[in-house]
């Protein structure tokens, strides 16, 4: 277990508080939902502590875990990093060329959502 996720499900279980504790003060929600708030912000909140406590018990095979950890293969990351760059580029100056120069970005966009690209073919029934 990580440590770190006790200490994140436990801050959650705050913003869960904090989120039912507006929504009652606005009036967006009546008491008689105040049960299943409270039993859910709790259940967050002991989440939070009961990983915590088991992340204790068991640091040795957390260590074990990490230390058989693979270094990552930074040539690939690079390259992938690099062609989903190139990509967006092509993409960008592709939209800049294929657009009219007469027509802004939100004309080209709402004239492609409101453009029939496959339209309706009737087909012959078979006999």
């Amino acid at each position: 277990m990580n440590a770190k996720l006790s200490r994140q499900m436990t801050l959650l279980g705050l913003g869960v508080l904090a989120f039912y504790a507006s929504m009652l003060a606005t009036g967006r929600v009546s008491l008689e939902v105040l049960p299943q708030f409270a039993i859910s912000a709790v259940i967050f909140l002991s989440s939070g502590k009961i990983m915590r406590q088991i992340a204790a018990r068991l640091p040795d095979k957390e260590e074990e875990e990490q230390t058989q950890r693979t270094p990552p293969n930074w040539e690939l990351r690079t390259q992938v990093l690099n062609w989903v760059a190139a990509a967006t580029v092509v993409g960008i100056v592709g939209l800049f060329i294929v657009k009219p120069s007469s027509m802004s970005l939100p004309e080209l966009f709402e004239f492609l959502l409101h453009t029939d690209f496959a339209p309706e073919v009737s087909m012959p029934v078979a006999p």
